[in-house]
């Protein structure tokens, strides 16, 4: 009976283990292939693929309209 639990045991330790390496492996290959053309507000505000908007009444919609940039109702800000 212990053998069994002994032997329950490691293999549940064996397949975590695996698991863990090949998840890490996973992301280790993974993490120098994504680059994020988008680093700050300001690239955010010069692009125009990805639609953004804001809160009403929130920081960000402040933080666009210090810098000069326009909301229109339904579409992405400009400058």
């Amino acid at each position: 009976m212990s053998g069994r639990i002994v032997g329950s045991v490691w293999w549940f330790f064996t397949l975590i283990i695996i698991s863990s390496y090949t998840a890490n492996l996973a992301a280790f290959l993974t993490v120098e292939r994504m680059q994020s053309p988008i680093e700050s507000a300001d690239d955010l505000a010069k692009q125009t693929e990805i639609k953004y908007g804001t809160v009403d009444s929130g920081s960000t919609k402040d933080f666009f309209r210090v810098r000069g940039f326009v909301w229109v109702p339904g579409a992405v800000m400009s400058k």
